[in-house]
């Protein structure tokens, strides 16, 4: 497949069910030979989430796609959500396009939150010469809406060259002081209080399958789900972290302070129009009824399915509100996996989830919404997963 169909993701046919449709060959596609796979990440997170500003490494991650996204007029990349970061599938006349816009999201970033973004750029044609492979999947949520699903050898391995500084990876160049481009963030959105846990913890997984090939790696994949679901019914709404009565509009001084610093403008005025903008959204959804063509029951029940707490970026990767009961046995079964090698996963309880929404265009229902745990979430799930692919490789 060729580049020369930049939308080819665009016009890929979408899965539905996560649980019965993610880890089946038939829904994956090769990524282009002449595509690249760009990746952004937070430098410093361990830093960011000891001081209290993991929900700032979030909001930023979710930058990096919103930014992406409206650089690109025509053009449908797809990208997933990691927590500290995000990555993209790009194909190759638009590379440069989507560096500007992260190198821009970078400045952004560090003025903002005075966090540090690290982008890398590694050519498929790299990821397939050192025997490594990225297939491509879309799953959809409701119509208009769904979300990359990546797996593959070659996605971790993407990630490893960027962060390594690995000479194959294209960095983003340092901030020019003459630089004062900004990123287009205009449909990122923080208007929620983060998610309380119904059930007892937000449990946060990251899970890897021990497999030489894609195929085997699919089958312990599909025996994970098999057995986390006789546990707990992942397909269901009762295990999402996002759920209508846990759903309160964050009508605080820091969601409009955050929204304001994704508006152009002098600081006065984005203030103001942030204010006037959560104003406005607390009005709706108190009153729970039309403004305009803006429906809130709608978008509510639809936050609900349009989330990302289950997915695939290379591993498994879940967030689920479980009992503690629930959590233990989840973690017993994953510890067998991994002591029959079959394995590596690390996870993490969390209290709360946070919730970074991107939302285009609400009228017309187009929104997702990134979901990650408190007090670290996935990143503190990947410290363990960590320890156990070192121990494995020693």
């Amino acid at each position: 497949m060729s580049s020369s169909n930049s939308n080819f993701y665009r016009d890929l046919e979408p899965f539905y069910s996560f649980v019965d449709e993610a880890f089946y060959t038939t829904f994956y596609v090769e990524l282009p030979a002449d595509w690249t796979l760009v990746v952004a990440d937070i430098t410093g997170s361990t830093r960011a989430v000891k001081s209290g500003k993991y929900a700032g490494v979030n909001y930023l991650g979710a930058a990096c796609i919103v930014a992406v996204t409206n650089a690109l007029d025509d053009v449908s990349v797809p990208s997933v959500f990691g927590g500290d970061g995000a990555t993209f599938a790009v194909p190759e006349d638009v590379v440069d396009t989507v560096m500007a816009a992260l190198k821009a999201t970078r400045r952004w970033g560090r003025d903002a939150f005075g966090l540090e973004l690290r982008v890398g750029a590694v050519p498929m044609a790299e990821i397939i010469k050192r025997g490594a492979s990225v297939q491509l999947a879309k799953m959809e949520f409701s119509p208009g809406n769904a979300m990359a699903m990546f797996r593959g050898d070659g996605f971790g391995l993407a990630d490893k060259l960027v962060k390594d500084g690995d000479d194959v990876q294209t960095s983003v160049a340092p901030l020019d002081d003459d630089d004062d481009s900004v990123p287009d963030l205009k449909s990122l959105s923080c208007r929620w209080s983060p998610l309380l846990s119904v059930n007892g913890s937000m449990l946060c997984l990251i899970i890897g399958a021990h497999a030489k090939n894609v195929a085997a790696a699919d089958e312990i994949y599909r025996d994970v789900i098999a057995r986390i679901y006789n546990v707990v019914p992942i397909n269901q709404v009762e295990v999402s972290p996002v759920k209508l009565e846990t759903l309160e509009f964050g009508f605080t001084i820091e969601n409009i302070v955050k929204k304001a610093k994704t508006l152009p403008g002098p600081r006065s005025f984005t203030l103001v129009r942030a204010f006037l903008t959560q104003f406005l959204g607390l009005i709706a959804f108190t009153v729970k009824r039309p403004l305009g063509e803006f429906e809130p029951e709608r978008h509510q029940k639809e936050m609900v399915i349009n989330s990302d707490f289950r997915k695939v970026n290379g591993m498994l990767r879940l967030i689920l509100d479980c009992t503690d009961e629930h959590c233990g046995a989840i973690e017993q079964m994953l510890d067998t996996m991994h002591d029959e090698q079959r394995i590596v996963y690390g996870s993490h309880r969390a209290t709360q989830a946070i919730m970074a929404c991107v939302a285009p265009d609400v009228v017309q229902n187009q929104h997702v919404h990134y979901i990650d745990g408190s007090e670290g979430g996935l990143w503190s799930a990947a410290t363990g997963l960590k320890l156990q692919i070192r121990e494995l490789d020693g």
